[in-house]
C-alpha cells in the first residue's frame, strides 16, 4: 500500500496554496486506504461455495453420511472466509467494480460534507478524493462549478487524475489536478483578497 511522506505531504499543500493564489476557489485533498471493509460479498462467495459441494458429491459419487457432509461444508465456508477475508488482493478481487465505484462515491460525498468544503463564502469549495484499494477518484465541487468550467473540461482533468493514480503517482495525480483547476476557477473565481482559507491544506488521510 501507498505511503506518503512528509515530502508529498508538503508538495500537495504546496499545490493548493499555489492554485489557491489563482482563485477564492478553495482545495481539500482526501485519501481513503479503502472505501469500504466489503465483509458482505466474500462471505456471500464462501456461503454459495460451501452450499455447492453436496452437488459435487453427488456428481461423482462420493459415499458421505449427511452428517459428514454438512461438516465438510462448514470447515470450506470458515476457511474460505477466513482466506477472503485476510487476503486483502484476493477479497477485493470478489467484490464487483461497479459495487467497489459506488462505495468509494459515496464516501467522497460523505468527505465532501464532513470537510466542511460546502461551507466556503462563495461556495467555490472543491474536494479532491482518492481511495487507494478501489483506484477511484473523484472531484467534488460545490453547486455551480461544474456547469460553469463544462463537462468535458472536468473529465480531461478527472482522466489524468486517474491516469497517475493507476500507475501510482498519487502525489502527481494531486497536484496535476489542484493545478488544472485553479487555473480552470480562476476566470469564473478571481481571487479574493478578503477571502479567509477556511479549510485544510494539508493531505488528509483517512
Amino acid at each position: 500500500m501507498i505511503k506518503f511522506s512528509e515530502q508529498d505531504k508538503a508538495r500537495v499543500t504546496a499545490a493548493i496554496h499555489a492554485a489557491e493564489k489563482l482563485t477564492s476557489g478553495e482545495f481539500v485533498t482526501v485519501v481513503a486506504r479503502c472505501s469500504d471493509h466489503y465483509v458482505f460479498l466474500p462471505l456471500l462467495w464462501a456461503a454459495i461455495i460451501a452450499l455447492l459441494l453436496p452437488g459435487v458429491f453427488v456428481l461423482f459419487a462420493v459415499p458421505l453420511a449427511w452428517i459428514h457432509a454438512y461438516q465438510i461444508q462448514l470447515l470450506v465456508f470458515i476457511a474460505l472466509a477466513t482466506l477472503f477475508l485476510f487476503l486483502p488482493e484476493l477479497h477485493l478481487w470478489l467484490v464487483p467494480q461497479r459495487v467497489k465505484h459506488s462505495r468509494a462515491s459515496r464516501l467522497a460525498k460523505a468527505q465532501f460534507y464532513q470537510q466542511g468544503v460546502q461551507l466556503t463564502p462563495h461556495h467555490s469549495g472543491v474536494l479532491f478524493f482518492v481511495s487507494l484499494a478501489e483506484r477511484y477518484v473523484e472531484i467534488v465541487a460545490d453547486k455551480g462549478i461544474h456547469e460553469k468550467l463544462g463537462e468535458a473540461h472536468w473529465q480531461g482533468i478527472i482522466q489524468t487524475f486517474l491516469e497517475h493514480v493507476r500507475k501510482a503517482e498519487v502525489v502527481e495525480g494531486f497536484i496535476a489536478a489542484i493545478s488544472a483547476c485553479g487555473a480552470a476557477m480562476a476566470e469564473h473565481y478571481p481571487p479574493d483578497p478578503n477571502n479567509v482559507d477556511e479549510l485544510s491544506d494539508g493531505l488528509i488521510e483517512i
